[in-house]
Parts: C-alpha cells; structure tokens; sequence
C-alpha cells in the first residue's frame, strides 16, 4: 500500500510548479491550523502531515524541497507545533513518521530538523515501533504503511550515531581511570 501511495504522490505532486504549489499550500496550512486549534483544523493538520510524510519517503528530491523556501519552511513549521505532538503517543504518531520521512537518508533536512528538536526523540519513537508496532494494524497513518519496515533498523542507526555511543563509552572509560588512579592514591 506505501509503495502505491508513494509513487503516486511523489510522481503527482514532485513536479517543480506543483512541488512549489503544495509546499505554499502546506505552509499556509500548517500556520493556520497551529495558531488557530480545534478538532477541525486538527484534522486538517493531521492530513496535510500524513501528505507531506507520503510526499518525502525515500525522496531526497522532494525532502530538500521541504528545507528551502521562505521561513519558517514547511520543515521547521512540522519541528515546531504543538508540544503535544512531541509527548502524546496519539499525536506522535501522527508527525513523527512524516519527520522521518522528511529527514531520513538527507544530512541537508537531518540537520534542519536537530536545530529545532532532539533527533533523539525520534530514534526513541523507532525504537518504541520496533518493539511494540502491531503488524495487523492496517491503518493509514500506521508507522509500518509510513515509512517501510525495511529501513527501521537504517533509520535508528541514521538518528541515534554509534559515534555518540562510542563517545559515552570513551567518557565513562576516562572517569573509571580516574577513579582508578584516586583510589590508587589514597591507598598508597
């Protein structure tokens, strides 16, 4: 169902005077329907991310599309809503497989996005899915009909670095040496 849903948004709405038209499109949205909230526009919302998550999965094409533009850029807007979508599981599951799909495999929209949150947050969220995604689901904005399962494992790896682990190994290598070396002292 995603590669269907993909190739037909993409090849859709990837033209360049199209692509311009949705990004117009989604800004708008995006900025009305986070100053002005209620059920209604949160559907909205809900559909224009659902959108934009289709419009960018495995397309670097179309995620730099999303980075460039007037500012606030429909990426920062989607960094920037409501806390609730970045703490509330229903609502999470709502924008972040479109963040992964605007970031994931591009350092150009990876690196817009880390000035405007934690990547950490959404390797935690592929993480939780990994753990607990039911496959029966069928649903739409489900994270597996999202973005493919195929590339969890890729993606957890791409927003949670081993650089950042080898770090913390090497910090923690450094403080038990000095721990080391004072008890070495006080017992001398």
């Amino acid at each position: 169902m995603l590669s269907i849903i993909k190739e037909f948004v993409q090849t859709t709405l990837g033209e360049d005077t199209i692509s311009l038209q949705l990004r117009h499109v989604a800004n708008y949205i995006l900025a009305y329907c986070n100053h002005n909230q209620s059920t209604t526009n949160d559907n909205l919302l809900h559909q224009i991310i659902l959108l934009i998550g289709y419009y960018c999965v495995l397309n670097q094409d179309n995620q730099c599309r999303l980075a460039f533009g007037n500012r606030p850029t429909v990426l920062q807007q989607l960094s920037c809503l409501p806390f609730r979508y970045f703490v509330e599981s229903k609502y999470m599951d709502i924008l972040f497989p479109t963040l992964i799909s605007c970031s994931y495999d591009c350092d150009t929209t990876r690196a817009i996005l880390q000035t405007e949150m934690s990547l950490e947050l959404i390797a935690n969220f592929i993480d939780t899915k990994t753990i607990n995604e039911d496959d029966s689901k069928s649903i739409v904005s489900a994270f597996h009909m999202r973005f493919p399962y195929d590339e969890w494992t890729n993606a957890l790896k791409y927003y949670r670095p081993t650089s950042k682990l080898s770090m913390k190994t090497h910090n923690d290598e450094e403080k038990e040496n000095e721990s080391h070396q004072t008890d070495t002292e006080i017992m001398s």
